[in-house]
This record gives C-alpha cells, structure tokens and sequence, in this order.
C-alpha cells in the first residue's frame, strides 16, 4: 500500500482514533474527554481532549512526523483551551512518531511546556504508516550490471 505522507489526515485520524480507544493502556491515569474538539470561534480543531486524576486537562495533536506546522497548531489549540476554561490548568501534547529537532529545541529554549509524546511503533498499523518513510531523492543511483566486453 502506497501511503501519501504529504496528506496524512487520514492516517494521522486512524492513529488518534486507535490511540484514544487504548488511552487507559498508554495513560492510565487520563480520561478521554473528545476527540476532535471544535473551537467554534475560529473554526480549528484539535485532536484529542483528556483530562487527568489532577483534574489538569490536555489538548493533542497527533502527527506521523512533527514539525514546524505541528508546533503552531498545538500552540494555537492551548492558547484556544485556556481561553475556554479559565481558572483550568491545562497543558498541550505534540504525538508523533518522529519530531524534527529544531522543534524539540524550540520547546525546551523558549520553555513551551508541550508534551512531546512519542507514539508507540505498533500504531503505525493503524495508519497504515511504514515503518520507515524513504525519502525517493535520497535514493542512490544503481547501475545495471552489464556483461564484460569480449
């Protein structure tokens, strides 16, 4: 199966969708709250809502590979969250697979407090997601062996 990474909604649902059934498995002292929660002023949405025994709530966004874009949409949704419950703690959490590391740097710099959670291997099923994304230009040219000349 050929998965288009550049359009991995599809894929990024199936893996949210997979995660949240088995949130107990993987967070056992977190709730589900919703999954696509809507923020009806602006018209985003975020993957996942949870909240924990503290009573601390967490908005998700699941990516295969995060990056730059995921960053700024987990930061938009914490930002959308804390206006909605004020006087709520509550923090945001980045699942991948993978995260760029200039993200991973960004967050740990500037002291964001995003929940870099890596995603278990086993989801990747899920999405339909190969464990290993080959990249087609970085992919040597072969030659095809020829017969020695006479």
């Amino acid at each position: 199966m050929t998965v288009n990474l550049a359009d991995g909604y599809a894929h990024e649902c199936a893996i949210r969708d997979t995660y949240a059934r088995r949130l107990e498995d993987f967070r056992p002292q977190e709730r589900l709250v919703r999954t696509e929660l809507t923020f009806q002023e602006v018209g985003l949405r975020a993957d996942m809502k949870t909240v924990d025994a503290d009573n601390v709530l967490r908005v998700w966004e699941f990516k295969i590979q995060a990056d730059y874009n995921g960053l700024g949409q987990v930061l938009t949704y914490l930002a959308m969250e804390r206006k909605s419950s004020p006087g709520r703690q509550v923090r945001a959490v980045l699942a991948a697979f993978e995260f760029a590391d200039s993200i991973i740097e960004t967050n740990e710099t500037l002291n964001l407090g995003i929940e870099m959670i890596t995603l278990p291997p086993m989801l990747r099923r899920a999405g339909s997601v190969p464990s290993q994304v080959v990249n087609a230009d970085n992919i040597p040219f072969i030659p095809l062996a020829t017969e020695p000349a006479e």
